[in-house]
C-alpha cells in the first residue's frame, strides 16, 4: 500500500507541475516565489504525509493527510480545467473568436474551490438509505432490521470521533444485526490504535451481532492481527465461511476478490441455501451473477465509492455489473453501497456516502 501511495504521490507531483505551468500562464501572482514555494510544499505533502510515522503527533498526521487529500482533488479538477480550457481555445482559434483566458481560468478555479468545499462537507455527512425486502422464506411475523456498512476507512483522517458518531447512528436504528462489507481500516493498525477507534466502533450494539467480510484494505497491515482485533471487539469475521442466525438466516462472508477470485468457496458455502434466507457479503461487487445462480437471496457489497470524485462514476458503471444501488439478479436482490467513509481525498462529489438500513420482512 505504501508503494501505491508513493506512485500516487509521484504522479500527483508531476501533474502539479503541469497545472502550475497552466496557472503561471494565466495568473501574474502565480509567477512569484511565495506562490511557487506554497504550491511546491502542498504538492510534496502528498508524499510527505505518507512518510510520517504513526508515532508523530496526531494533529500533525491528521492535518497533513487532510491537506494531502484536498490537494489531490484540487489537482485532479485543475487538470480537467486545463483540458476543457484547451478544447475551448482550439475551437476559438478555428472559429476566429476572442477568448479571455485569464477570466476563464479565474471562473474555473473559483468553481473548483467551491465544488471541492461542497464535496468535502458531503464526505463528512453520510446519508441513510432505506430499503425494504419481502421474502416468503420467512414467516409473516418475522421482521429483521439490518444495517449495512462498507468502506468506513478508519485511519488518520477518520478516527475515534467519526467512529463514535457512526455507532450512535447505528444504535438509533436499533438493528437486529449489522453487516460490514469490508474496508473498516484505511491503511494501518497503528493509526487505529492511536485513537482507539475500533473500541469506538464497537459501541454499536445490534441485538444479534456484527458480521464482517474483509475488504482489500483490511489485508494491508497484519490481517491476522486485525482479524483478532475485530474478534476481540465483538465482531464476527466471515472469510469464506457462514453463520446461521436464529435458525432462519444464513450469513456468508467472502474473502476480498483480490485475494480469492475463484468461485469454489461461494459454491461450497451455498449448501442448504434453500433452508434459510441466505445473505452473502462481499467487498468488491464481483460475484453477483455467481451468487444469484448459487441460490442466495440477498447480496451486499461496497468498494466502488461510485468513483468518489465526479465524473468518475462513468468508470465504475463500466467496471461493475452493479456499482451502486439495488437490482434483481435471477431472483436475488443485490444491494451495493458506495461506502460510509472515503479513501484519499476527503471529498465526495459523486453519490453521497451512506449507511444502508434494510427492513427484511416475511410474507405468505
Amino acid at each position: 500500500m505504501r508503494t501505491i501511495w508513493y506512485f500516487v504521490g509521484i504522479i500527483d507531483f508531476i501533474l502539479s507541475a503541469l497545472t502550475y505551468m497552466y496557472y503561471r500562464q494565466n495568473f501574474p501572482f502565480a509567477r512569484t516565489m511565495p506562490f511557487l514555494f506554497i504550491y511546491t510544499l502542498l504538492a510534496a505533502n502528498t508524499i510527505i504525509s505518507r512518510l510520517l510515522p504513526a508515532s508523530f503527533p496526531l494533529p500533525v498526521l491528521k492535518i497533513s493527510a487532510f491537506l494531502g487529500g484536498l490537494w489531490i482533488a484540487f489537482i485532479y479538477y485543475s487538470l480537467l480545467l486545463l483540458i476543457i480550457h484547451l478544447i475551448f481555445w482550439i475551437f476559438s482559434k478555428i472559429l476566429s473568436l476572442h477568448m479571455a483566458s485569464s477570466m476563464f481560468t479565474t471562473f474555473g478555479v473559483c468553481f473548483i474551490i467551491l465544488f471541492i468545499a461542497w464535496g468535502s462537507w458531503r464526505a463528512f455527512h453520510p446519508d441513510i438509505r432505506r430499503e425494504e425486502i419481502f421474502t416468503s422464506k420467512l414467516a409473516p411475523s418475522d421482521h429483521y432490521k439490518i444495517v449495512v456498512l462498507s468502506d468506513i476507512h478508519l485511519g488518520r483522517v477518520l478516527g475515534r470521533s467519526y467512529a463514535l458518531e457512526l455507532a450512535k447512528r447505528v444504535n438509533m436504528e436499533n438493528p437486529d444485526f449489522v453487516l460490514i462489507a469490508g474496508d473498516i481500516i484505511d491503511e494501518g493498525i497503528d493509526y487505529i490504535n492511536n485513537e482507539d477507534s475500533l473500541s469506538a466502533l464497537a459501541t454499536m450494539k445490534p441485538k444479534n451481532g456484527i458480521y464482517v467480510a474483509f475488504g482489500n484494505h483490511d489485508y494491508i497491515d497484519r490481517p491476522t492481527v486485525w482479524k483478532l482485533m475485530l474478534k476481540d471487539a465483538g465482531m464476527t469475521v466471515l472469510q469464506d465461511d457462514s453463520y446461521i442466525l436464529d435458525n432462519k438466516i444464513k450469513l456468508t462472508g467472502l474473502h476480498d476478490f483480490r485475494f480469492n477470485q475463484d468461485h469454489l468457496s461461494l459454491y461450497k458455502q451455498s449448501k442448504h441455501n434453500d433452508a434459510y434466507y441466505s445473505i452473502v457479503i462481499e467487498h468488491q461487487p464481483r460475484k453477483i451473477d455467481k451468487a444469484a445462480k448459487s441460490g442466495y437471496d440477498l447480496y451486499v457489497a461496497g468498494h466502488t465509492h461510485t468513483g468518489q470524485l465526479f465524473p468518475n462514476r462513468l468508470v465504475t458503471k463500466k467496471m461493475y455489473k452493479l456499482d451502486y444501488g439495488r437490482a434483481e439478479f435471477n431472483g436475488m436482490t443485490a444491494i451495493v453501497s458506495n461506502g460510509y467513509g472515503f479513501w484519499g481525498p476527503p471529498v465526495r462529489t459523486e453519490v453521497r456516502p451512506e449507511m444502508i438500513v434494510i427492513d427484511l420482512k416475511g410474507k405468505k
